[in-house]
């Protein structure tokens, strides 16, 4: 299995990445607060920027979209998502092991509470550091910190 990271195109990827953004959170979003096509569809319009993120690529197919943010003194792991087709595969836990083993700095992210990727993140070493009334907000610290 041969996973691989490609930039955004504006024009090009909008709608897969719509449609991921659907069949990856539609369900835990549904169950948090409720799910109003219209305007799920007009925050991802407004939020959708290329510049931040890469598709993910399992075998030069589109699975999945990656979001990163570098900061001074940590990573967030802002957003990973796989079409249905790509999870449960160890895609994700391939991509999340290698950000923590390539990263001297801890490891931040925030998860819904139904959402069962959590119990990936916890498998992974991730702790809850904080939570809302409707996410875990969960960290990995570094072997540089302890």
């Amino acid at each position: 299995m041969n996973i691989s990271f490609r930039q955004i195109n504006k024009d090009d990827d909008f709608e897969f990445l719509w449609q991921l953004h659907n069949a990856a959170l539609k369900e835990y979003v549904t169950q948090t607060w409720g799910w109003d096509e219209n305007w799920q569809r007009k925050s991802f319009e407004k939020q959708f920027n290329p510049a931040e993120g890469e598709i993910i690529t399992v075998n030069e197919i589109d699975a999945g979209f990656l979001r990163v943010i570098k900061k001074e003194t940590e990573i967030l792991l802002a957003s990973i998502r796989l079409l249905p087709e790509f999870q449960n595969r160890g895609i994700g836990t391939t991509i999340i092991k290698n950000l923590l083993n390539t990263s001297q700095k801890s490891v931040r992210l925030q998860v819904l509470k139904v959402n069962p990727a959590r119990v990936l993140y916890k498998r992974l070493g991730f702790e809850i550091a904080d939570e809302t009334e409707t996410h875990f907000k969960m960290i990995k610290i570094s072997a540089e910190e302890n």
